[in-house]
This record gives structure tokens, sequence and C-alpha cells, in this order.
């Protein structure tokens, strides 16, 4: 399964209109979390239910820096994440992600 971050948190950027919003990534049991810190113009909190991820890719910051991350939700949103280690974090959202739809799918049986 690989690295498992649930309970920690890494340094990212998250991607809004013209302005990446410097920030903390947080990985809880159900869901990640971006936190802002309070020195950016746009300042606040996004949640990401695992189970709403439809699927994760890898993308480059400026074209050419091979250091982010795209998530894409189930209502067609994409949120953009500059974060290092990006292989482990995709696995373990990927992991996360399966985990949730297979207990989904038991609760519905």
């Amino acid at each position: 399964m690989g690295k498992i971050f649930v309970g920690q948190s890494v340094a990212a950027n998250y991607f809004k209109g013209i302005e990446y919003i410097g920030g903390k990534l947080q990985f809880l049991e159900n869901e990640m979390v971006f936190t802002s810190h309070a020195l950016n113009f746009q300042t606040g909190s996004i949640s990401i239910p695992y189970n709403y991820v439809s699927h994760v890719e890898k993308r480059n910051t400026l074209f050419i820096v091979p250091n982010g991350i795209s998530v894409f939700t189930l209502d067609g949103a994409k949120h953009k994440f500059v974060v290092w280690n990006r292989g482990e974090i995709i696995s373990f959202i990927q992991s996360k992600k399966s985990v949730q739809h297979e207990q989904n799918s038991m609760l519905n049986n």
C-alpha cells in the first residue's frame, strides 16, 4: 500500500485562480483537508473526502517542475496542489479511495 499518511500533514500549495495559496495538506481517516496560512490573500480550507475522489494525476508546475498533483472529484472539479513526494501521496489517496469505495459498496449490499 505504500506510506501511510493518516494523521500527518505536508507542506502544500493550492492553486486557486491565478494564485498559489501556501498551507498544509492534512490527511485524515476519511478525507484530506488543505488549510491555508494566515498570510495569504485568500485564506480558508478545503476538504475532499476520499470517496468523493474520481482520480488523481501527476502534473508539472510551470510546465517543467514535477511536483504537482491534480485531484479530480465526482462533481467534475479539479483541485491542483504542489507537494513533495507526489508519487507516495498519489498512491496513498488512490488506496484510501479504493478502501472507501469498498466500504460504501458493502454498506449498500
